[in-house]
């Protein structure tokens, strides 16, 4: 009742104040014609209005002198009036958390389509001072193997949900003129549309995302491990290796590339030309480089495939399994073990998928990826290339 009385009283005191300025207006300046006031660029809100008397625009400081005691910002002036008409924010009205600002993205996909989803939030909210907002299930999947994630769990009503600004961060064009609005001045939730991937802002907040995408140490020791295992085992060849994460999505996403682009899986020879590829990459890049130290490190959802097809290549090359890492005794998912091996690699290749973009991204080094999949546009190869990450080569998925 007390907080209702006080801002009872601040809008008695605006309808007061209107009072005293028609009043000066009339009284001291009779022949004042269309008064134009305009604000300084500072947040103090002090007029200044032309043609008036000294003795006016005295009195006109002195009696914003007194609003700005009760008023700060026009954000201020929005709360007001929400507590004054019902006593809630719009946020506390739609079952959303009660930050001033929210984004919500939908938990959706296996753990690349989380990561990108996380990425996108962290991302655009970064760019827009949205507070970011991760619905508990998606926290909790996350923090099963990046514990450096800072956000608690937040349950999401349907609600709030409902109110909040859809935005498709995938759509560059509507997203840059979106953010070009500085929609922060003028809502209050955003909703990411599902299975966002908004690669071309990653690299702006880039170094989050390496520190928050860290894996455990139950994760990330195993996988060094491996690594120095297979140094030992070869280091009679091979002194000085420079690993190469390989990535090979199958299984179910032959019908998903069928039904969006009307494209078919990569066979082994594009990851035989994609080896080509990064060795000429990075013969240019080093004249120096003797490519008989790459290593390949592979991974698949479909081992048994890539077991059969990639021991062709055993004869020219070093061909490594990152499933032989993998120990029952585990308390992970493989899938983790996989990303965080990939991770640790100088140089990756990968067909499509966020699982192995974001194994590349987190390797940081040259990266050849497969572009013209289908006949149909590619969504995830659209959201990568006008991101211009460095050292990212991109190669046709099926050759001639």
């Amino acid at each position: 009742m007390a907080r209702f009385e006080s801002y009872l009283g601040f809008v008695v005191l605006m309808v007061v104040a209107v009072g005293f300025l028609s009043v000066s207006f009339i009284q001291t300046e009779p022949k004042l014609e269309s008064p134009q006031i305009f604000f300084n660029s500072s947040e103090t809100m002090t007029p200044t209005v032309s043609s008036l008397s000294d003795a006016s625009q005295e009195r006109l400081d002195q009696l914003f002198s007194l609003l700005r005691e009760q008023v700060t910002s026009l954000s201020h002036v929005q709360k007001c009036l929400d507590l004054v008409l019902d006593g809630k924010t719009d946020n506390e009205q739609n079952g959303c958390p009660t930050h001033e600002f929210v984004m919500t993205t939908f938990d959706a996909g296996g753990l690349g389509n989380k990561m990108s989803e996380y990425a996108t939030l962290l991302a655009i909210s970064t760019l827009t001072g949205f507070t970011p907002v991760l619905s508990e299930d998606h926290y909790n999947v996350l923090i099963e193997v990046f514990p450096s994630i800072p956000f608690n769990g937040s349950q999401i009503s349907k609600s709030c949900m409902e109110a909040a600004k859809p935005l498709n961060p995938g759509n560059l064009p509507e997203t840059m003129a979106f953010l070009a609005t500085r929609p922060q001045d003028r809502m209050r939730n955003i909703r990411l549309n599902t299975y966002p991937n908004a690669v071309f802002y990653y690299d702006k907040v880039k170094g989050i995302l390496k520190d928050h995408f860290t894996f455990m140490p139950k994760v990330a020791e195993p996988a060094e491990e491996f690594l120095r295992a297979v140094r030992d085992q070869i280091k009679s060849t091979v002194s000085e290796p420079v690993w190469v994460g390989v990535h090979v999505r199958r299984t179910n996403y032959k019908h998903h590339l069928n039904v969006t682009q009307n494209g078919t899986l990569v066979t082994l020879e594009y990851f035989q030309r994609a080896m080509v590829k990064l060795k000429e990459t990075l013969k240019v890049s080093n004249p120096s480089f003797d490519p008989s130290n790459l290593v390949y490190v592979v991974s698949s959802d479909d081992v048994p495939w890539i077991k059969t097809n990639f021991r062709t290549l055993a004869k020219a090359e070093i061909i490594i399994y990152a499933a032989d890492a993998w120990k029952g005794s585990f308390k992970f998912q493989p899938k983790f073990l996989d990303m965080c091996i990939m991770s640790k690699c100088n140089h990756s290749i990968f067909d499509y998928g966020t699982f192995g973009f974001w194994g590349a991204y987190l390797a940081d080094g040259h990266t050849i990826l497969s572009h013209n999949i289908g006949s149909m546009e590619n969504s995830e190869v659209e959201n990568i290339k006008p991101a211009k990450l460095s050292n990212w080569h991109f190669i046709d998925a099926h050759g001639a």
